[in-house]
């Protein structure tokens, strides 16, 4: 009955807004038990992705939480959240072609490459990416070998060690970076072999 209470005060959208630009968090609670459930059914219907429906749910509530006193919503609160969480799924999309694109010309250049290689040039360049490899960190190896060599999606690898989608995300990320950095100090090109490139970041498991 308390909690009932407490939260009678945000029945008017207005002082609901004023609530969540001072920082009350009983304000942003109420918003998120008011619309969480409906923004990530929402966000399902248009991605049919569970995982990233939920993720984009929680990422604009955080947004929102964080940018919360420069908050100017004219109109329906409710919009304004759905619509932030729409052109977070767009950027999301439109992040997911650049990556496609990306692995096309990774492909065709890494083919080049390859073409023009001989196997000692290649056997090398498998070497050195191994190399780098094991020197990464523990957690963010187990990470790059999980998703790279075993296939495994990255909220298999989440489950598999106890640790969030996102946290994944930091790992592989910081992984690719350092063996692109790792290749170019030990050769003499200022820029990573493609073949190395797609070797770490699509077909390690075909590495022997």
């Amino acid at each position: 009955m308390k909690k009932l209470m407490k939260y009678d005060r945000y029945g008017n959208e207005e002082i609901l807004k004023e609530h969540l630009k001072s920082g009350d968090e009983n304000a942003y609670g109420f918003l998120y038990k008011t619309y969480y459930a409906e923004l990530c059914s929402y966000m399902f219907a248009i991605s049919g992705n569970e995982v990233q429906a939920q993720e984009i749910a929680q990422q604009t509530f955080i947004k929102l939480w964080r940018k919360r006193d420069r908050l100017f919503i004219h109109g329906s609160l409710k919009k304004y959240i759905f619509k932030v969480a729409y052109h977070q799924y767009m950027d999301a999309v439109r992040q997911k072609k650049r990556e496609n694109q990306l692995i096309e010309d990774l492909k065709y250049e890494a083919i080049i490459e390859l073409l023009e290689s001989t196997p000692e040039d290649l056997d090398q360049k498998i070497c050195l990416l191994e190399t780098e490899i094991n020197k990464l960190p523990l957690q963010c190896r187990n990470v790059f070998l999980l998703s790279k060599k075993d296939g495994l999606k990255y909220k298999e690898i989440a489950e598999q060690l106890d640790i969030s989608i996102k946290t994944v995300e930091r790992h592989m990320a910081k992984a690719l970076k350092r063996l692109r950095d790792g290749f170019n100090r030990n050769t003499s090109s200022t820029e990573p072999s493609p073949v190395i490139l797609y070797l770490a970041m699509y077909r390690v498991s075909s590495m022997k």
